[in-house]
C-alpha cells in the first residue's frame, strides 16, 4: 500500500503534466512568426493603421555589423518625419517580439519625396527597442535618446 500511495499519485501527476504540455505546445508556436510570415504580416501591420507610412519592403538581412536585422523601408511624409520612423520602429518590434528566430537589430530605411529624394536611415538594438515600445519596461525617450542611431 505504501509503494502505491507513492507510486500512483506521482505517475498520474507526471502524466498530467505531459498531457498538458502536448496541449499547450502547438498553441505556444501559433503566437510566433516564422521567417516566411514576417514580410505579409509586417504589411498587415501597416495596412490596419490609416496614418500609417507607406510600406515599400520588409527584409530579414545577416548583417556583418548587427547581425540578424529585420530591415523595413517606408515611404515617410515630410511633415511627420519622427511619427513615421516611431511607426515603423513600432511595427518592426511588435513583429520582432513575435517572432520565432529572435532579431538582434531593427533597421528602418525613410526615404521622403520634397524637391530630391532624401533617405534617412535609423537602426536600434532589438531587445532595448521591445523593452521600450512593446513591453513599455523603459521610456520611449530614453530610447530614443540611448538605443535609436541615424546614420
Amino acid at each position: 500500500m505504501f509503494n502505491y500511495y507513492w507510486r500512483g499519485p506521482l505517475l498520474e501527476r507526471v502524466a498530467i503534466r505531459t498531457i498538458t504540455l502536448l496541449f499547450l505546445l502547438p498553441i505556444m508556436m501559433l503566437g510566433q512568426i516564422r521567417d516566411h510570415h514576417i514580410s505579409s504580416t509586417t504589411e498587415k501591420y501597416f495596412n490596419r493603421n490609416r496614418t500609417a507610412p507607406t510600406l515599400i519592403s520588409t527584409d530579414i538581412v545577416n548583417d556583418l555589423m548587427y547581425g540578424r536585422t529585420l530591415k523595413i523601408t517606408i515611404r515617410g511624409h515630410r511633415n511627420s518625419e519622427n511619427q513615421d520612423l516611431g511607426f515603423a520602429f513600432g511595427a518592426a518590434a511588435a513583429i520582432a517580439n513575435q517572432a520565432s528566430t529572435p532579431f538582434e537589430a531593427l533597421w528602418v530605411e525613410m526615404d521622403i519625396r520634397y524637391k530630391q529624394l532624401e533617405t534617412t536611415i535609423a537602426v536600434a538594438p532589438a531587445h532595448c527597442s521591445i523593452d521600450a515600445i512593446v513591453r513599455k519596461s523603459r521610456s520611449y525617450d530614453s530610447w530614443w535618446e540611448e538605443c535609436l542611431e541615424i546614420l
